[in-house]
């Protein structure tokens, strides 16, 4: 008798079957191919053919927010070579959300055009 092979292990399915990915599991085996976790409520994400839970899809896919190292979905600010929520792109000393205009960056880290000119220009003089 045939038994499918489980994507996972490689070894024949006896028992209950899932079916993701247009391939056979073992339940225990569709797990998390960074983490290894369970899926909670059946949501897992495909990355490269693979099963990913929410955290490590995003990080593969280079989507995490650079300030609260949580998945972005919806509006995205990409800035200094990172993404950002656009609640958390804010001025490095005031807090001030620069998601309507215009920053400087020093040190790697965004400024408001007050505090630059504050805390690196006037500061200078």
């Amino acid at each position: 008798m045939f038994a499918p092979k489980c994507a996972g292990c490689n070894k024949a399915i006896s028992n209950n079957v899932i079916t993701a990915l247009r391939m056979p599991w073992h339940v225990e085996c569709f797990v998390c191919a960074e983490c290894k976790c369970r899926f909670g409520a059946g949501t897992y994400y495909e990355h490269d053919g693979k099963p990913y839970c929410e955290q490590h899809y995003h990080e593969n896919r280079g989507s995490l927010c650079a300030a609260c190292n949580k998945p972005i979905s919806g509006r995205v600010i990409t800035a200094m070579r990172n993404k950002f929520h656009p609640e958390h792109f804010v001025c490095a000393f005031c807090i001030t959300p620069l998601s309507k205009g215009t920053f400087k960056e020093n040190g790697n880290r965004p400024y408001c055009h007050e505090c630059y000119r504050k805390l690196f220009v006037d500061a200078r003089a």
